[in-house]
C-alpha cells in the first residue's frame, strides 16, 4: 500500500479515537469508522475473490471508503459509494483526494434507500455500515443486484443485541444468502449470495 494511502489512514484512525471520547454529539455529526482489523479483512476479500464492482452504503469521513477504494485500484474495478449526510460526504471526498484515490470511486448523495435503485448489477462486493435501521430494507434491494458468489459485508452486527439481531435473522432464512456473524472489529456479518449446483 502506498505511503500517502497509509498517512490518511492512519490520521483518521487517530481521529477515530479520538471522536470516541466525545459521545455527547449527535450520531449524524460522528465518525463511526469502521474498525481497522475489519477494513484490512476486506480489503483481502476483494484482491482474493478478484470483486471489480463493489459498493459501499455509508461514507462517513471516508475510512472505509479508502480501503475499498484502494482494494478495486488492485483489481481492476471500480467503488460506488452512498452516503446521506452531505456534511461527512464531503469530509469523505477530501479524505479520498488525499489518499490519492478519487478516481477510483463514484460518490452518490442521497437516501440509500433511494440510490440503491440507481445501481445496476450485477454486483461483486457490497458494504453495508450505515444505520441498523434500514439493514433490512437495504437487503431486500442489494440480494437482487449480487451476482451469485456475490459478497454482502455489513459493520456492527453483533448476535444477541436487538438492534441487529432482526437483521440476521432475515439473512439467516433468507434463500439465496449464505451467511456467518465474525467477531472482528466490531462484529460484522459476512454473506454470499449462493451458487446455484451445476447439474
Amino acid at each position: 500500500m502506498e505511503s500517502e494511502v497509509k498517512r490518511v489512514l492512519h490520521r483518521l484512525e487517530e481521529e477515530d479515537v479520538e471522536d470516541r471520547k466525545m459521545d455527547d454529539r449527535p450520531r449524524e455529526e460522528r465518525m463511526f469508522t469502521l474498525h481497522s482489523d475489519s477494513a484490512q479483512l476486506l480489503h483481502i476479500m476483494i484482491q482474493t475473490a478478484g470483486c471489480k464492482r463493489l459498493v459501499e452504503i455509508g461514507v462517513a469521513f471516508g475510512y472505509s471508503t479508502i480501503w475499498l477504494a484502494h482494494a478495486a485500484q488492485l483489481t481492476g474495478g471500480r467503488l460506488t459509494s452512498l452516503e446521506v449526510n452531505p456534511k461527512t460526504l464531503e469530509f469523505g471526498k477530501q479524505n479520498v483526494a488525499e489518499a490519492g484515490l478519487s478516481d477510483m470511486v463514484d460518490f452518490i448523495e442521497g437516501d440509500a434507500l433511494e440510490t440503491l435503485h440507481d445501481i445496476q448489477g450485477p454486483l461483486d462486493f457490497v458494504m453495508m455500515d450505515c444505520w441498523e435501521e434500514i439493514y433490512i430494507p437495504c437487503l431486500e434491494i442489494i440480494v437482487p443486484l449480487l451476482r451469485p458468489g456475490g459478497l454482502l459485508v455489513t459493520d456492527n452486527v453483533t448476535p444477541g443485541e436487538s438492534g441487529t439481531d432482526p437483521f440476521i435473522k432475515v439473512l439467516r432464512e433468507h434463500p439465496l444468502m449464505e451467511t456467518v456473524s465474525v467477531p472482528i472489529g466490531r462484529d460484522i456479518e459476512i454473506s454470499v449470495k449462493s451458487l446455484t449446483v451445476m447439474g
